[in-house]
Formats: structure tokens, C-alpha cells, sequence
């Protein structure tokens, strides 16, 4: 990956030049002394500033480093703002290995940059630097650098596959989610004030905090990964988890429920735990397996703690289909008593296949059952998810689509009584994502995800629905 960088670099002295333009420079600029190959190179000629650079380039295509190297010095003794002059060291230096005067010399070049032709090359200098020393998480942050800077498609379409074959090579991983929205029921209360219960001679009025509040949620995610082995066919890795999520109520909300306050609803997770991925020979499938141990926190206070087992596995049917399946087992431990303690097996069985031109379609079932001492708790689970996505934007929007029904039961609910048949909802959800692919920045995408979600049960405290715009940003690669 390095040494295609590196070739790659090559033509960037060449565009840097145009980029910069052939100005004149003072007669004088190749008259100051110079080492024995520099004044054999130009035979006791004085050149202009534009000769010059035009003879560095050579001299780097030639693998003359340490007479381009000398070259750009005499061009920043002409001019000591002059990018190229920079830039032509810093490829020198590059290629001789010295990185980190390289990396001087380029960060001289994003100082002085003129154009984004200059500065997009000198951050890829900076890229390739830090790849050389193997140091390729921030090799991958300057490459990141040079996506805010893109000055044509063909340049971004060569930065992002560099960046992903640097993402391949760096054993340090991370990954941010940030997302905001406004919401009409962000405490997930029920639609309705009255309560009732199908089959008993109940009817209660649900409090103001039961019931639906509107207000704006922001959710944020940082993932952590480190590689401690990693071979063709396997790799482990050390991970790194956490989550918070804040809720800030409406004015309408906090009048119908005053006593309520925002952290009330806040919520966060911390977790660790390592994951052992492997490939069952060339056309085998990719098998997963993961421990995890976490805690999770609600309104400020210690919630819970768990630890988590689970296996997951992708099997390709040919060329455009493959199959997916998990499962998974949870122990949730309450912070206040065992009796709401839980134990969750779930599972999920899927398909996705490639359309071609249509786009591509996935279908996925999904289930699962808590056992707990809480009768409360106690439930069993089963749904279907169905996703679409187009191969081709609809101009600067890439959409995708997804629609899933679930049903949950409670055998052993209650409600001073126990519920006829056991408490029983059902779950319907559509979600639309729409991604602004023309928005890019750094490498990012802003991403606007639009749900609609309506629940329905025989005790009707658990029947909502929700409506909720979020803003978030995803990586391109």
C-alpha cells in the first residue's frame, strides 16, 4: 500500500506544478552555492524559478532525491512561501525514508498551499509519511484531511481506495455516530391517557409521564477496535463500545408533565469484549463469535450490568445472494435485585440478494425469549424485517428502505390481575434513510432517517406511535 502511494504521488509534482503556474523568479535563484551534483546537474546554468521546478520534477521521476531535495531549497531561497518548493522536498524526503522530514515539509506546503490541487497532495504526503512508519490510524486521519480538500472526482475516487486499503492495513479502529431528532414520543409513553386492560373490568388514568411526550433526542455511539491478531483467513479483535443518549423535552411536554425532568430519560452504555471472525476455506462462509461484558445506566443511575455471548455467520449461494444467521445469548443483571434479573436467547435467519440494476433486497426473521423471575419481564419475541436499497442515487440522494412487523408476548403479565392470555403487542415500523452523497466532507456523509412506528396491545398503556426525523453522518468508505 505504501509504495502505491508512493508511485501514485509521482504525477503530484506534476499537477502541483500546473496548479501553480510557471512565474517568473529573480535570475538569481540557482546562484547561491550549491553541492557538487546540484552545480554538475546544471552545468553553470542560471535558471528561472519555472526551470527549476521543472527540474526538480525530473529529478524526483528520476529518482534523483537528494538534487530535487536541493532544488526546492534554492526555490525557497527565491521564495520562502513557495508550496512547490516544500512539496518537492517532502516527496524527496518521502522517498529517501525520512519521514518525519517529510512531514515537516509537507505541513510547509498545506501552510503556504495556493490551490486545493496542493493542499489535497501535501495532506497524501502526510498519509504516505505516517503509512511508511506503519503508524496507519493517522495515516488514515490525513487522508481524511485530504477529502475536505477534493478537486475532482477522479482525485476522490483515487483517495478513497487508498483510504481503504490504509483501513485494512491499521490494526486501531473507531468509528463515530452522531445523530439529533425531534420526536412526538421520545419517553416512548402510550397514545392515550385512559388505560384498559382486554378481558378485565379495569380502566386506570395513565400519569403524564406514562403518556407520550414530544421533545428533540440526541443519540451519539464511539466504537473502539484494536486487531491483536490478524492473518488471511482470521482476525481478533479487541473492542471497545459506549453510547449516550439525552432527550430534551418540549414546552407542550414539560407543561403536561411538569415534575418530569429531561435527564429523567437520558440513558448510556459502556462495554468491552473480543471478537474472533474467520473464513471456512475460499468459498465457506465467514463465521463470527463474540463475548462481551457491559453496564448500562438510566436517568443517571446505575441500571444494569451484562455479559454477552453470541456467533454469527454469512454463507455466499453464488454470486449475488448469501445468507446470514446469529444467535445470541444475554445475562442482564439488575443493579437492585436478582428478581429482575434476566436471561435472552435470540436469533435471526436472513437473506440478501443482489438485483443487479433493480438494487438489492434482504429478508430477515428474527425472535427471541427472557426468562426472569419478574413475570413482568418475562416475554417472547418474533418478527420479520424486509429492506430494499436502489443500486443507482436518485440524483444527490442514495435512499433505502425498510419495513418490519414484531410481535412480543408477556405470558404472565399483570395488572393487579393476570391479563386474559397474557399481555400481547404487536409492532409496526417503516423507515426510510436518504443519504446526501454531493455533501461530502472529510469523507463523511450527512444521512436524514425518517420512522414511523405504531404499537398495539391488549393493555393499552403499551399502544404508541411515534413519528421521528433524525440527522446523522456516516463514513463513504
Amino acid at each position: 500500500m505504501t509504495s502505491a502511494l508512493l508511485r501514485s504521488l509521482g504525477f503530484s509534482l506534476a499537477l502541483a506544478l500546473c496548479g501553480e503556474g510557471l512565474r517568473a523568479a529573480p535570475p538569481t535563484a540557482a546562484s547561491a552555492p550549491v553541492s557538487s551534483e546540484t552545480a554538475s546537474a546544471l552545468g553553470g546554468m542560471t535558471l528561472s524559478a519555472a526551470q527549476m521546478r521543472i527540474a526538480a520534477l525530473r529529478a524526483v521521476q528520476t529518482g534523483h532525491y537528494a538534487l530535487a531535495a536541493e532544488l526546492g531549497g534554492l526555490l525557497l531561497r527565491a521564495d520562502p512561501s513557495d508550496p512547490y518548493g516544500h512539496f518537492v522536498i517532502a516527496q524527496a524526503e518521502l522517498r529517501r525514508g525520512n519521514t518525519n522530514a517529510a512531514r515537516k515539509a509537507a505541513r510547509q506546503t498545506l501552510r503556504y498551499a495556493r490551490t486545493d490541487v496542493q493542499k489535497h497532495e501535501a495532506a497524501r504526503v502526510m498519509a504516505a509519511a505516517y503509512a511508511q512508519d506503519e503508524s496507519y490510524f493517522l495515516s488514515q486521519l490525513w487522508m481524511r484531511r485530504a477529502f475536505m480538500v477534493v478537486p475532482s472526482e477522479a482525485f476522490e475516487q483515487r483517495a478513497g481506495r487508498e483510504y481503504k486499503a490504509l483501513r485494512t492495513l491499521s490494526r486501531l479502529s473507531l468509528s463515530l455516530e452522531l445523530s439529533a431528532a425531534p420526536s412526538s414520543n421520545v419517553n416512548g409513553g402510550a397514545s392515550e391517557e385512559i388505560s384498559t386492560v382486554d378481558g378485565l373490568p379495569l380502566v386506570g388514568i395513565l400519569s403524564p409521564s406514562a403518556q407520550a411526550l414530544s421533545g428533540f433526542s440526541a443519540r451519539g455511539a464511539l466504537s473502539l477496535g484494536y486487531a491483536v491478531q490478524r492473518g488471511p483467513q482470521s482476525e481478533t479483535t479487541l473492542r471497545g463500545y459506549g453510547t449516550l443518549r439525552r432527550v430534551w423535552l418540549s414546552d407542550e411536554a414539560r407543561d403536561k408533565a411538569p415534575s418530569v425532568e429531561n435527564s429523567d430519560f437520558g440513558a448510556s452504555s459502556m462495554e468491552i469484549g473480543l471478537q474472533h471472525r474467520r473464513r471456512l476455506g475460499e468459498k465457506g462462509p465467514v463465521v463470527s463469535g463474540s463475548a462481551t461484558l457491559g453496564r448500562a445506566w438510566q436517568g443517571g443511575l446505575h441500571s444494569y450490568d451484562y455479559r454477552r455471548a453470541a456467533f454469527s455467520l454469512v454463507q455466499p449461494l453464488g454470486v449475488v445472494t448469501a445468507l446470514t444467521a446469529g444467535l445470541s445469548w444475554q445475562h442482564q443483571q439488575d443493579a437492585d435485585t436478582a428478581y429482575n434479573d434476566v436471561d435472552t436467547v435470540g436469533y435471526q435467519l436472513g437473506v440478501i440478494h443482489d438485483l443487479g440494476t433493480p438494487g438489492t433486497v434482504s429478508a430477515m426473521l428474527i425472535g427471541g425469549a427472557a426468562e426472569s423471575q419478574n413475570g413482568q419481564i418475562t416475554r417472547d419475541t418474533r418478527g420479520l424485517r424486509l429492506g430494499y436499497e436502489p443500486s443507482a442515487p436518485l440524483g444527490p440522494l442514495r435512499l433505502s428502505f425498510a419495513v418490519s412487523a414484531f410481535e412480543h408476548r408477556y405470558p404472565e403479565y399483570r395488572v393487579l390481575f393476570a391479563v386474559p392470555g397474557g399481555r400481547a403487542d404487536q409492532v409496526w415500523r417503516a423507515e426510510v434513510q436518504v443519504t446526501f452523497e454531493k455533501l461530502d466532507y472529510a469523507g463523511f456523509l450527512p444521512v436524514l432517517d425518517l420512522s414511523a412506528e405504531r404499537s398495539e396491545s391488549n393493555v393499552s398503556r403499551f399502544e404508541t406511535e411515534t413519528l421521528a426525523l433524525s440527522l446523522g453522518f456516516k463514513s463513504r468508505f
